[in-house]
């Protein structure tokens, strides 16, 4: 698999963050999260391999798709309204 680019440092320390807010407001922890995801998923990661990966900014989607599943949580793309009405004005 090839390796994933890392964003920058202040970028991936934003994301890692947020993520770790929204698991500290679910009243758990990357361990526990960690947990969840093998249980559910199949899957054999580690909480320091996970908590790297925040680190460095390179956790794929779709490990936060997961993540935020078992926290409970759908990530939704919405469209901003500053570019929505950019677009409108191209298109008249």
């Amino acid at each position: 698999m090839p390796k994933s680019e890392a964003i920058p440092e202040d970028e991936a320390r934003d994301i890692e963050f947020e993520i770790k807010k929204k698991i500290a407001c679910a009243g758990s922890n990357v361990s526990e999260i960690v947990r969840r995801l093998n249980e559910k998923y199949g899957t054999h990661d580690t909480a320091p391999n996970i908590t790297r990966q925040l680190k460095h900014g390179t956790l794929p989607f779709w490990k936060l798709l997961r993540i935020a599943d078992v926290l409970g949580y759908e990530l939704i793309w919405r469209k901003l309204e500053s570019q929505t009405r950019g677009d409108l004005k191209r298109l008249e």
